[in-house]
């Protein structure tokens, strides 16, 4: 449980960092797709409900992105509508997942609302379908990446939408590639496996330098790079639709991919292997890497801001995530949704706002600045072209996730099995267990 307050810490720090950097964002010159001032742009957007006379208020939970990305976003919103008022309000997000159920359960929850696209179950019986006129299910699995349309679509009925899709990438110090010889990053496992024996320096008494910062429980993200390698290996995370976690069986021919996927996991983290390249003696490996204690890390886009922070001088760049199968990439993706609640007195007037958002120009101004490539395809396919955040949005089109229940609760399980391989536990075992308590979180969660 310590490991996950500590994972929690970090990704609490980092949010308030991202939050910090929200102006920043905007004027990143790398951006091939930097949006124009808000002015300046004709949007495709064409609204879909019918706008009263009168004033009009929605109130719009959200958390995690801070108020200055929506400030430009909520001027252009106003020129078209001057009397429909879209009142943001930013809560801190330890506070967010209390205060949204304590809504749930009162019945008070507010017309719009953010939540991790793993909540949807929770909420489901109290969210306001899109209406077809504005949403239809047909024509938003067309323009949507497959991963936002099969988790917010119910009985062909959209019941959020997405913003942006973050997915796992890798960053890679060009400084140290460049020393070594390597001359691109790697496009698969076995490729990072050779740079990272030719960026590692170990000692008989320990590591003196680290390739790839990998294979223990305090690794940022770690449930979700988990999550990632196991997928990637052949494992089906939960059955269909989830009622519980699968991913201790056998794929074909009795393999355990699973428990495979952990003994690469570790296998960085563990003295005896030939791959040992981490040791959390060198700190949180985010910060290692801004401090160039360690050549590679894989984190979602977002980190790019965190570390551009701490380090402005540190050269690095970041690439598409490390593939079994090039020909067939499988990626990974946590992400937030935003839903309308039954509460709302203006369904149709707050879905058409969400179709304000979710149009090509405007979530290119959400997208860019929160380092989230967009959910759309077609914008994902040209933010590919970015010099950014294009590894990441190339990946889009191929990213999975997973039900995880009680998302907290089956990350801290996805930690402990981590833990209990490298303490010499049998990873099969220590997979079963986690499958079980990874079950339990998703039927406690319904």
């Amino acid at each position: 449980m310590r490991l996950y307050k500590d994972n929690l810490i970090t990704l609490v720090i980092t949010m308030a960092i991202i939050v910090a950097m929200g102006v920043f964002g905007f004027v990143l010159g790398s951006f091939v797709l930097s949006p124009k001032p808000a002015s300046q742009q004709k949007l495709s957007y064409q609204a879909k409900a019918h706008y009263p006379n009168g004033p009009l208020k929605l109130t719009y939970w959200r958390t995690v992105d801070g108020a200055e990305v929506f400030k430009p976003i909520l001027a252009r919103w106003q020129e078209l509508h001057p009397n429909v008022t879209v009142e943001i309000v930013n809560i801190p997000f330890l506070e967010y997942e209390k205060r949204l159920s304590d809504a749930l359960a009162s019945g008070k929850l507010p017309d719009l609302f953010m939540l991790r696209a793993d909540w949807l179950p929770r909420y489901q019986t109290s969210l306001n379908p899109a209406p077809p006129a504005i949403f239809a299910a047909s024509e938003y699995r067309q323009t949507f990446a497959s991963v936002v349309a099969g988790d917010l679509i119910s009985n062909d009925q959209v019941l959020a939408v997405s913003y942006g899709v973050p997915t796992l990438g890798l960053f890679y110090n060009t400084d140290k590639f460049s020393a070594a010889g390597i001359g691109e990053p790697p496009k698969d496992w076995q490729s990072l496996l050779d740079a990272n024996a030719k960026l590692t320096l170990k000692a008989s008494n320990g590591l003196l330098k680290s390739g790839a910062a990998l294979g223990t429980a305090s690794i940022s993200n770690a449930p979700s790079i988990m999550a990632l390698l196991m997928m990637q290996n052949g494992a089906v995370m939960t059955n269909a639709p989830p009622t519980k976690a699968t991913f201790e069986l056998p794929t074909d021919s009795s393999y355990l991919s699973a428990a495979k996927a952990l003994d690469f996991y570790t296998s960085f983290a563990k003295p005896n292997k030939a791959n040992y390249s981490w040791s959390d003696g060198f700190g949180d490996n985010v910060q290692a890497f801004a401090q160039a204690k360690t050549a590679m890390i894989i984190d979602f886009p977002y980190r790019y801001l965190q570390i551009k922070q701490s380090a402005p001088n540190l050269n690095f760049k970041m690439a598409k995530v490390p593939q079994v199968n090039n020909d067939s990439p499988l990626n990974y993706s946590e992400y937030w949704a935003e839903a309308v609640s039954k509460s709302t007195r203006h369904p149709d007037i707050a879905w058409d706002f969400y179709n304000f958002m979710t149009s090509y120009e405007i979530m290119n101004m959400y997208s860019v600045p929160t380092m989230k490539p967009a959910s759309r395809l077609d914008l994902a396919k040209a933010q590919s072209q970015d010099s950014l955040i294009g590894p990441f949005a190339e990946q889009v089109a191929s990213t999975q996730g997973y039900y995880k229940g009680d998302n907290a609760r089956t990350d801290a399980v996805i930690l402990e099995m981590i833990s209990t391989a490298l303490a010499g536990f049998d990873s099969a075992i220590a997979v079963r267990i986690a499958s079980e308590r990874v079950t339990a979180s998703i039927v406690g969660a319904r």
